[in-house]
């Protein structure tokens, strides 16, 4: 215990150091200049619903809300945890409690500050509010202490070396106390307030939404990128020609798009170190015919997740059995052996377990225009082993009424990486976990795994091993069958640098314009 309480308070002071060092290389105004040089013109075909990173269940919002929020602590290209909104953090010996230290001076957009007291009202609100899409990842904070202005204690369930990761990634976001107690639909809506380097100055609900530098940002120095401009709604077909006409110079893309958009001269960024996403099918195991673990197991036999990534990756896909990509911390290799596409198998077992023909059916859930082929592919696969599915899919505000409510059967969903590796664990198979569609289910195996990796410091030689143990208890106890992976990939103009490395979200600190092309 002695020596992690040590190695805890080196972190804190090498935290402080960091920070620093990073303010003070930093750099000049953007090379370019001129209004139109800096901003970045931003096209993509996701809708964002909701601004509070609090009650969003949306993972891939995170790339709209970091702009606009700032966390306690961010995450460098090597996933160490550096500071932000605080400057260090301490456990005590025991590990079931962490400090946290505040910088001096800090403010949201609004002019209100950041303190302590910021801090605790919105770890309660994760924990209390009832549309939180975040309860499931707070699971271990029990309670948020205010020691004094710049200090904020969480008391812990159980020893947890993960909260800082936690807190350095959506779960960290801090929007603005006074705007949340004023009117948090306001906030979610049409008005997000942070302390984020970028201030909203124009937002058109599910269309556009404008935003420029703020200079009040704690390291403004280091965002050379005056203003973000992002288009909400775009046909996929029209990007990379919007990218070619110039109307965009930054944009989110398919993977069939990918070599249409090199060939044509712009920067790609994707892979398992930035931009990836995870399909797959979330049963309800409190409702029929899942309640049968049997049918459960046919249908994990019955889904082809090569075909997935053959006909929907374009090229970019991987199939696989986990939610997650070949070379992700979480992944294991021992998972793609234990349920391998096997029709027949899947017949057997429902046959042995007293099931007909097409005596099985159930909804696929989804939303429309994003999961039509992956529902579509799925139901001819159970089609062919006796399962009948009619296709429901919905816009997403009515699709998440069911899905977040948990009172779907069945839907397709998907996510984008998670740099939390524990979040991203506990957010598919614990209790209150946001994709976890049999909430408040979660299994007596996953539970002990989880157990015993938030106990392990993050350099410790066992985190790896019992992070992939805790994946595998999760996969085979939990609700998630996964379809495949694939690259969700960032096309840019090569005038904007690339921006930094980092898992599961997108950081504009340093990047800037040239005058190349």
């Amino acid at each position: 215990m002695i020596r992690t309480t040590k190695r805890r308070l080196g972190v804190f002071t090498a935290l402080v150091t960091a920070g620093a060092l990073l303010a003070g290389c930093s750099g000049g105004s953007a090379a370019g200049g001129g209004s139109g040089s800096d901003t970045v013109h931003w096209g993509t075909k996701q809708i964002p619903v909701a601004w509070d990173p609090v009650v969003t269940g949306s993972t891939a919002a995170t790339n709209y809300l970091t702009p606009i929020y700032e966390s306690l602590f961010t995450l460098d290209e090597k996933r160490e945890v550096k500071p932000a909104l605080a400057e260090g953090y301490e456990y005590n010996p025991a590990g079931d409690k962490i400090t946290i230290r505040l910088r001096p001076g800090l403010t949201f957009q609004d002019g209100t500050p950041v303190n302590a007291e910021a801090v605790k009202f919105n770890i309660d609100r994760i924990k209390s509010q009832q549309n939180s899409a975040l309860k499931g990842s707070y699971n271990n904070v029990k309670a948020a202490t205010v020691i004094d202005d710049r200090t904020v204690r969480l008391d812990l369930g159980q020893q947890d070396y993960q909260i800082p990761r936690l807190l350095a990634v959506r779960g960290g976001m801090l929007p603005s106390k006074a705007a949340a107690q004023a009117d948090p639909v306001k906030l979610s809506q049409t008005a997000p307030v942070g302390a984020g380097p970028f201030k909203v100055v124009e937002i058109v609900p599910e269309s556009k939404i404008v935003l420029e530098k703020w200079d009040g940002y704690w390291d403004a120095a280091n965002i050379h990128v005056k203003r973000i401009e992002i288009n909400f709604g775009i046909d996929a077909s029209t990007l990379v020609p919007g990218l070619q006409s110039g109307v965009y110079n930054f944009a989110q893309i398919d993977g069939a798009q990918i070599q249409q958009a090199r060939s044509a001269g712009f920067d790609i960024l994707a892979g398992v170190d930035r931009q990836w996403g995870s399909t797959f099918l979330s049963l309800n195991l409190n409702k029929a015919p899942f309640t049968d673990p049997k049918v459960v197991e046919a249908i994990r036999y019955a889904v082809n997740p090569a075909e997935f990534a053959d006909k929907l990756g374009f090229g970019k896909g991987e199939p696989t059995h986990q939610p997650f990509p070949k070379g992700h911390p979480a992944y294991v290799d021992a998972l793609e052996a234990e349920h391998p596409y096997n029709p027949a198998r899947a017949r057997e077992i429902l046959a042995k377990a007293g099931y007909s023909d097409g005596e099985i059916s159930f909804e696929i859930g989804g939303v429309a225009n994003n999961f039509d082929q992956v529902a579509e592919v799925l139901q001819e696969q159970l089609k062919a082993v006796g399962i009948k599915t009619t296709i429901k899919l919905t816009d997403f505000a009515n699709w998440g009424k069911g899905y977040y409510g948990k009172t779907l059967a069945a839907s397709v969903f998907g996510y984008v990486g998670r740099d939390s590796h524990v979040q991203a664990l506990t957010e598919h198979y614990d209790t209150g976990g946001v994709l976890n569609l049999s909430s408040p289910y979660t299994s007596a195996p996953f539970q002990q795994a989880l157990k015993a990796v938030r106990a392990t410091p993050l350099d410790s030689p066992d985190y790896g091993p019992r992070l992939q143990a805790a994946a595998k208890a999760g996969y085979e106890n939990g609700s998630t069958v996964s379809l495949y992976t694939y690259a969700s990939a960032i096309a840019k103009k090569k005038s904007l640098s690339d921006l930094p490395a980092i898992d599961g979200f997108l950081s504009w600190k340093g990047v800037t314009f040239t005058h190349g092309d």
